[in-house]
């Protein structure tokens, strides 16, 4: 992906309403040549050739709402694209062949997407088992989750801030420093100790400023969303 892509998709994972994201979804290519002959609009074709392009958006989401479920699709853009003519073309067939299926479309430039909230999804989501990786042992990861939730949840008013807090978790289980605050950004991934995403340096926020559930639910260990 794009950096600007990247961001995007990081915003619309963390959405608790969003149950499935497409990446570069193709489009039907014949109904894209039938709406850009009808707007006038040339067709992509692919470099060198005389074969048109299968064109597609870069996210179509499954957005979860009172009504059922909905198709979203959505580009991303940088700011200078909105000057570039050929992008735009693109984005006009595109912005009738969705208005054709009667699935909302949208265009969100880079800097319509908040830098801060962005980057604190990310360091929340890297802590999060990697592909490949083997905790210290089996289990162990969901009953620090345990315990760190349930001690959180007991201290929803104290001003210490997250790190120092985390630091003595560690102390307190003998753990490898740094270790509870993994176990930390793991509880922000499930939902059970809520950020303030706008929030400029995480760590440093007070334990009254994040929103602790009262119990805690899935596996804290578990990879994805």
């Amino acid at each position: 992906m794009s950096d600007v892509e990247f961001k995007l998709f990081l915003t619309l994972e963390w959405q608790t309403d969003i149950s499935d994201i497409r990446e570069q979804y193709p489009l039907d290519r014949e109904m894209t040549q039938t709406v850009a002959r009808t707007l006038g609009i040339r067709h992509p074709y692919y470099p060198g050739t005389h074969v048109p392009t299968v064109m597609t958006v870069d996210f179509l989401v499954t957005k979860l709402t009172p009504q059922g479920e909905q198709l979203i699709a959505l580009n991303a853009k940088r700011d200078e694209e909105a000057e570039d003519e050929n992008s735009l073309l693109k984005l006009e067939i595109q912005r009738d062949y969705f208005e054709q299926l009667d699935i909302p479309h949208h265009l969100v430039y880079h800097s319509q997407i908040p830098e801060v909230k962005v980057r604190n999804i990310a360091y929340i989501r890297d802590a999060l088992l990697k592909e490949g990786e083997i905790e210290p042992r089996p289990g162990l990861f969901k009953s620090l989750c345990d315990r760190m939730a349930n001690a959180l949840y007991a201290h929803s008013s104290d001003a210490t801030p997250l790190s120092k807090y985390c630091t003595s978790f560690d102390t307190r289980h003998g753990l490898e420093q740094g270790t509870g605050l993994r176990i930390a950004r793991m509880l922000m991934q499930q939902r059970i100790l809520r950020p303030n995403l706008a929030a400029i340096n995480l760590e440093a926020e007070p334990l009254s400023s994040f929103i602790t559930a009262p119990t805690v639910r899935a596996l804290c260990a578990a990879g994805g969303m």
